[in-house]
């Protein structure tokens, strides 16, 4: 059985205090007890991950639960859709300077690109975008008129 200790972490001979004996089995022979040695190590490792756990848990406390999401509309749907669908440097330049709201200069700058190249990703990125939003809706009407 897992102890609490290993759960989220894999096992590794370094980590236990049987493994830290034997790496040090040259100065700990020599000890009265090298099983107080190891007990100890033990101990203290267990008091480690209590404080650390301990510790994780005030900063989430302090923190408090996280703010509430908004509801995700449909229109936020079918827009996530369509960007997908929507070539990586296209989608990147679309999503800095619509939805992060930088200017031009400042998409072109955090992309390394030149101006020229981000304006006409822009234009062709919402050329695409709009196509496949009203392929979108397009679609959905006739899913509609069917049922």
């Amino acid at each position: 059985m897992p102890s609490c200790t290993t759960r989220h972490r894999p096992r590794t001979p370094s980590r236990t205090p049987f493994a830290s004996a034997l790496l040090r089995w040259r100065n700990l022979r020599g000890y009265h007890d090298p099983e107080a040695w190891v007990r100890k190590v033990a101990f203290r490792r267990a008091i480690d991950h209590h404080r650390r756990n301990a510790r994780r848990l005030r900063a989430l406390l302090r923190l408090g639960p996280p703010p509430p999401l908004p509801p995700v509309g449909a229109d936020h749907v079918d827009l996530v859709r369509a960007l997908r669908k929507l070539p990586v440097a296209q989608r990147e330049v679309l999503v800095l300077h619509h939805v992060a709201e930088l200017a031009v200069e400042q998409v072109a700058a955090e992309l390394g690109l030149p101006v020229g190249t981000v304006k006409s990703r822009l234009v062709r990125g919402r050329a695409a975008l709009a196509h496949h939003l009203q392929v979108g809706v397009a679609a959905e009407d006739e899913e509609s008129t069917n049922a």
